[in-house]
């Protein structure tokens, strides 16, 4: 005895399958973002997407030519998808040494962007949302 004849058969695989495609869904392409930050005794944070904000003290790096302590430049690289926040900031350690080189940049898989501090800026930060190139 057949509960199901061919033609309900055909259907029920015809529906089951649809909704198998269905619930498929297509993920969105990981872009990665290679964050950087040059300077001398900063703090830098950075954040992607939802992601807990991360730090890391940048004190500079001697010259060897001269023996000073010139600023330092650090990446860090973090996927996020077209659309998600991301979030770069440095700031000097001391207010009293705000006249040295403070510069952070983006590139990767997302559109450039960068910000640069003058002279008695504290702080640099880079806070939108980004898209793909």
């Amino acid at each position: 005895m057949d509960n199901f004849p061919p033609m309900r058969r055909l259907c029920l695989l015809l529906l089951i399958g649809t909704f198998l495609i269905s619930s498929c869904k297509k993920e969105k392409p990981m872009l990665k973002a290679t964050l950087h930050a040059k300077c001398k005794d900063c703090i830098v944070s950075y954040a992607a997407g939802v992601s807990q904000s991360k730090h890391d003290t940048l004190l500079g790096i001697v010259d060897p030519g001269s023996g000073d302590i010139i600023a330092d430049e650090h990446r860090w690289t973090v996927e996020l998808m077209d659309g998600d926040n991301i979030f770069l900031r440095a700031c000097h350690l001391d207010s009293a040494m705000t006249d040295g080189v403070l510069q952070i940049w983006m590139d990767g898989d997302v559109r450039p962007d960068q910000a640069n501090g003058v002279a008695g800026q504290m702080c640099v930060e880079i806070n939108h949302t980004v898209h793909g190139q």
